[in-house]
Formats: structure tokens, sequence, C-alpha cells
């Protein structure tokens, strides 16, 4: 081998060394053992949103489908309505009379009953709600829910039809909250049979009320407030 043949190889060597040491002593890529499990938690709650934001769209046009429908039953409900109205003194007279045959020398009146109103028309509203808490809107009424109430995102939905009863029904069925959310029912346009305070009732099956949660009637403002812990339906009671 030439001398100039020997010296290429002896530079190429000396590099190869050089080299080596350098990638020997570079830090390795860290890795981090959370980030597969970080991914499926991220993707599961976008799965989850997307599901949710498609659920509320087709809620947008079912609500849209029933006010069109509901024309003809609000114009029923209110003369329904105007005949109750006309004669729903002697109706009451009628109950207390009752109630008081029924319980000789006792004081009080007829069981607790759903406060009658004018019918309005069919409203509704519906939101995607996580823990940030927020509101919806169903005519009159409003449901706040706050920070911390919720666990993860939900479809809150929210139906006041049209009755002569202020009622509205909230969804997901059977939904409970981590802390309460506040419930505010309008009765504007409500007769009020009574002095006494009004309340917001949890209704089941054939409006029996199941529950009072703590209300406050606020007798300025035509509205009653209360706390609830669950969903879905509620009144106000008198």
């Amino acid at each position: 081998m030439s001398r100039k043949a020997r010296m290429r190889w002896l530079v190429l060597a000396a590099g190869l060394i050089v080299l080596g040491c350098s990638d020997a002593g570079a830090p390795t890529e860290p890795t981090n053992s959370h980030a597969p499990t970080f991914s499926m938690a991220s993707d599961s709650a976008h799965a989850r949103h997307e599901a949710l934001r498609q659920q509320l769209e087709e809620r947008k046009a079912y609500f849209k489908a029933m006010k069109e429908a509901n024309k003809d039953d609000l114009k029923a409900a209110k003369a329904d309505w105007k005949a109750w109205k006309e004669d729903w003194k002697q109706q009451y007279k009628v109950e207390r009379e009752a109630w008081k045959r029924a319980h000789p020398g006792e004081k009080g009146g007829p069981d607790t009953q759903i406060l009658r109103c004018e019918p309005q028309d069919y409203s509704a509203d519906a939101a995607i709600i996580g823990p940030n808490g927020g509101t919806l809107h169903a005519g009159p009424h409003e449901l706040v829910i706050p920070k911390g109430a919720l666990a993860q995102e939900e479809l809150i939905v929210a139906e006041a039809p049209t009755s002569s009863a202020v009622d509205v029904k909230f969804a997901p069925e059977g939904l409970q909250f981590l802390t309460p959310a506040q419930l505010t029912l309008s009765y504007k346009g409500c007769v009020r049979p009574t002095a006494a305070d009004f309340f917001v009732a949890y209704l089941g099956q054939g409006n029996q009320i199941l529950e009072l949660p703590p209300s406050t009637d606020q007798k300025l403002d035509d509205k009653v407030d209360a706390d609830i812990g669950h969903f879905s339906r509620y009144a106000i009671v008198w």
C-alpha cells in the first residue's frame, strides 16, 4: 500500500472512531409510558363530543317539527283554559268542601295540586354541557348547571309542552348532578288560588308528586326557584 493510501485510510478510521464516540454520548429520545393512554382518552372524548353534536342537530330538527305541529294543540288548550278560568273559584270551593267532609275537625285543605296557567306555545332548548357548566332556556323557564355538576359532557334537553300546567321535562332521564342545578319556573299568566307559597315538584307518571325539592317563591317576579339533584320532569304546585 502506498503512503498516500495509508494516510487516507488512517483519516477515515479516525473519523469513524470520533463519530462512534459522539453517538455513544448522545442523549436518547425520552419515552412516555402515559402517551398511549392519554391519546386513547383524548380520542374517546372527541368521539363522544362528535356523537353528542350529531344528536344535538337531530334534537333541533325535532324541536322545529314539534313547534309547527303544535299550533292546533295550542288553540285547543287555550279554549279549555278559558272555560276553566271562568269557574275555577267554584271548582276550588267544591274541592275544599269535599276535603273538609273527608277530614272533619282538621285544619288544612285539599292535597297539593299542580298550578293551572294560561297555556303557552311549545318551547324547548338543548345544549352540550360539560364540567364547566351551562344554561338552558325553555320559554320563560331556566336551568343553570353550575361548574363541577357534571363529570363529562352530556346533551341536556329541556322541553316545555303546551299545557295548562307549568311543566318542564328534562333529559337524559335519571341524570344525577354532583352538585345541585338551579331550576327557575315562571308562573306568569297563572291563577293564584291561595296566598300560600308555590313549590317546585318532581312529577312521576300520572302527575304523581314524587318529591318537593327546596323551593323559593319569588312572588314579585312570578317565579319559583329550586335546587334539583337529578332529572326529569318538574312542575309548580301549591
